[in-house]
């Protein structure tokens, strides 16, 4: 039979280091933006009137905020004279 060999041990000063350079970096905070009742309000008026996009430049806030915010209060913001999803029907001949 072949003799097992054990394998050499690391220094404990390499451990350390690595150790220490997996230690996670610090989160930043992020920049979070109230909604006021005025800006509710606003966005109760124009939801399905302009893009979402349109929206998010006029509110000064991503897509992701105004469709998650319109959402949350139960708004659409599918603009009226989009056919974006539905099938259109097409009359048979």
């Amino acid at each position: 039979m072949a003799k097992k060999t054990k394998k050499a041990a690391a220094p404990k000063a390499k451990v350390k280091a690595k150790a220490k350079a997996k230690a996670p970096a610090k989160r930043t905070k992020r920049k979070v933006t109230v909604w006021t009742p005025a800006d509710e309000a606003k966005l109760r008026k124009l939801a399905g009137t302009m893009p979402t996009a349109k929206l998010a430049k006029m509110f000064g806030r991503s897509v992701a905020a105004i469709t998650f915010k319109a959402f949350a209060m139960r708004l659409s913001l599918r603009l009226a004279n989009s056919n974006r999803g539905r099938r259109l029907k097409k009359g048979r001949r």
